[in-house]
């Protein structure tokens, strides 16, 4: 189904940068949309940006209510966090004094001033979050300066949440998966002369070779940004390297104590917001027991997996998760996958 999109930036408060961050969203509304559908709103991975979802809204707009024969959804928005996409280079000045990158917490106080505002009166929310974005969900429900967000139900996609306890009785496994993962993040390469040659480079590698070639190509236009490189002669030329630096990407993955909050917060959510699980149907960076702990705090509304997809749902198989994500929508019972 066809959808036209619409792009904000409002400039919102931040608890790190005086004068506030750029808060960038896209909004997609499909031509035949329901008005008392649900709105999803979407989050990305860590590294990765709002246009990502693209592929998977495609087939989630072509899903109707078996009921009413009307389309699941009211609209769809994305939002970048800040650090990454389109929302890097709006706040590339804002962020570079930064000695370290922003945690996810920025990413949910976005969100909710931007709810604040009013822009999304009268919509149904369902919160979807993958890996990072999960916690982004999840932490908009919360609470303080800003009110909190309310959703009829949320998704987590591949959480990247544990229990303190699991995470403690696994230490020194969890440790070296971190430390590796820091290690691949700073050797990776993040400088090419061209979007063509970047396209070149990502076809030929893992995790990005994986990837359906739509969501790679969404990545080589909104997950590169241009930049300017002074040569030996004095000559500046124009390269492109990734949007979201691997200083922020890896802050991602060291802050510890606020997924912790996250974990708490599930536990205490509001008992009638369901709370669906979507996992990969390979378990390749997040062993099963992850996720599993998590449920173990709040008994899960159900939980799916997605076949030919690992950690990467988002980008491996948007199909497979558009489906699962419809049939949360529509209300038809989920069977329980096997972990």
């Amino acid at each position: 189904m066809a959808y036209r999109t619409t792009t904000v930036t409002p400039l919102l408060p931040s608890r790190r940068v005086q004068g506030g961050l750029r808060f960038v969203g896209k909004c997609y509304a499909p031509e035949k949309g329901n008005p008392n559908g649900v709105t999803v709103i979407l989050f990305h991975c860590a590294g990765s940006h709002k246009e990502a979802w693209e592929p998977t809204l495609q087939y989630l707009f072509s899903q109707t209510d078996p009921r009413s024969g009307k389309p699941l959804l009211r609209e769809a928005w994305a939002f970048d966090f800040q650090s990454h996409g389109e929302a890097s280079v709006l706040n590339e000045a804002q962020l570079k004094p930064l000695k370290a990158g922003i945690p996810v917490d920025e990413y949910a106080d976005g969100f909710k001033a931007f709810v604040a505002t009013g822009a999304l009166s009268g919509h149904r929310l369902v919160g979807i979050g993958h890996s990072l974005g999960t916690s982004a969900v999840i932490l908009s429900t919360i609470a303080d300066d800003v009110p909190s967000v309310h959703f009829e139900a949320i998704v987590l996609v591949e959480p990247a949440l544990i229990t303190r306890e699991v995470y403690n009785a696994n230490l020194a496994e969890r440790e070296g998966a971190l430390k590796l993962m820091n290690e691949a993040i700073s050797k990776r390469r993040d400088v090419w002369d061209s979007r063509e040659a970047a396209r070149d480079y990502f076809e030929q590698r893992f995790p990005w070779m994986m990837w359906d070639p739509r969501v790679r190509e969404l990545f080589i236009r909104h997950g590169l940004k241009e930049m300017s490189v002074q040569g030996p002669d004095g000559q500046t030329t124009t390269k492109v390297t990734l949007a979201c630096s691997k200083d922020h990407e890896r802050s991602a993955y060291s802050q510890d104590e606020v997924y912790y909050t996250v974990v708490d917060r599930i536990q205490s959510l509001d008992p009638t917001v369901p709370v669906h699980y979507i996992l990969g149907g390979r378990p390749d960076l997040i062993p099963e027991y992850i996720p599993q702990s998590v449920m173990g705090v709040r008994p899960p509304a159900s939980v799916q997996k997605v076949p030919e997809a690992g950690h990467f749902i988002v980008q491996e198989n948007p199909e497979g998760l558009a489906n699962a994500i419809a049939q949360i929508l529509t209300g038809r019972p989920a069977p329980r996958a096997n972990l």
